[in-house]
């Protein structure tokens, strides 16, 4: 343990100090701040909002959440794809553990640290966007809206700590940083855009949607209105649904939803149902609504971590790489 403490401290300053991690930080930091500044904004035209509304973005589309849902997979992979490979190459693995230090304290290590870094970004943006939300709208949040930030935070942290798992499961794999960075890119890319067009694709081709040649307005609204139309749209929604799932960045979006209290889909969604978008769900609902998800998203860094580890242990290891 003593071991693994003494490489986290090393990889954390590491992290802090780099370009990378700095940049990143601050990019999260000025897009949360504006975010931040226009959920205060909406929240003074709409009290009725609540304080919450700063992280959701539920009414007014641009929140926390949808910048975790597209930037998290790159500040969690730009942490651990290169965290194995890059000393692996330069040979300062081999050096590391020529000294009398376990070979799982290196990547326990390397794990904690980045996971530090990570909750780090997470609580600083979190607590700059409440503050600067209290000082715009003169008042913060209750109990119940403190209580479900908390949680939002740690499910935030639990999210980009997935992404670090999977980096440095890719930079175990592989002995080059210029493969698993690669790796890292198409996964992101699969993840954020790919799976929501093959899901759409999916859906349409399962549930194909055919319009009358009789397209008159009256007819066309009687159609749209018709219980056997909204039924096709319920249809096809659950399966583009299901099928992003898929996604680690959809569950993230769905859980960090139900913990702010939202249902209705993932934020910022207007069901098929129409009407009325979104209901507000007490906190123990909401926990038990997203407990599927967080649920998915540890079990997947549990699966990546472990297969970084065990692969970690069995590495051929060599002076010079």
């Amino acid at each position: 343990m003593a071991g693994a403490i003494t490489v986290c401290r090393k990889e954390l300053a590491d992290h802090l100090g780099s370009k990378r991690y700095i940049v990143l930080f601050a990019l999260i930091l000025v897009l949360s701040t504006l975010s931040a500044y226009q959920g205060a904004e909406y929240i003074k035209d709409n009290p009725q909002a609540g304080f919450i509304a700063v992280f959701s973005g539920a009414r007014f589309g641009f929140s926390f959440t949808s910048l975790m849902v597209f930037f998290g997979p790159i500040i969690g992979l730009s942490l651990g794809f290169d965290a194995i490979n890059k000393e692996r190459t330069s040979g300062s693995l081999s050096m590391l553990l020529s000294q009398p230090i376990y070979r799982d304290s290196v990547i326990n290590g390397k794990f904690l640290a980045g996971t530090a870094a990570l909750s780090l970004l997470t609580v600083t943006t979190i607590g700059i966007m409440s503050g600067v939300a209290m000082s715009i709208l003169g008042f913060g949040p209750t109990l119940d809206d403190a209580s479900r930030i908390i949680l939002f935070t740690l499910l935030t942290i639990l999210y980009l700590a997935f992404w670090l798992a999977l980096g440095l499961l890719y930079s175990t794999v592989t002995k080059k940083t210029s493969t698993s960075i690669l790796m890292s890119v198409a996964t992101w890319l699969f993840f954020s855009i790919v799976i929501t067009i093959i899901a759409a694709l999916v859906a349409n081709l399962l549930v194909p949607i055919t319009m009358p040649r009789d397209t008159s307005g009256g007819n066309i609204a009687k159609i749209l209105r018709s219980p056997e139309f909204r039924e096709l749209l319920r249809r096809r929604f659950s399966i583009q649904m299901n099928i992003q799932r898929v996604s680690p960045a959809y569950l993230y979006n769905e859980a960090g939803a139900s913990i702010l209290g939202i249902s209705g889909g993932r934020l910022g969604f207007i069901g098929p149902g129409g009407g009325r978008p979104f209901k507000s769900l007490e906190l123990i609902e909401g926990l038990t609504a997203s407990w599927p998800q967080i649920t998915a998203i540890a079990a997947g860094l549990v699966i990546c971590f472990v297969s970084s580890y065990v692969l970690f242990l069995r590495l051929e290891i060599r002076p010079g790489g």
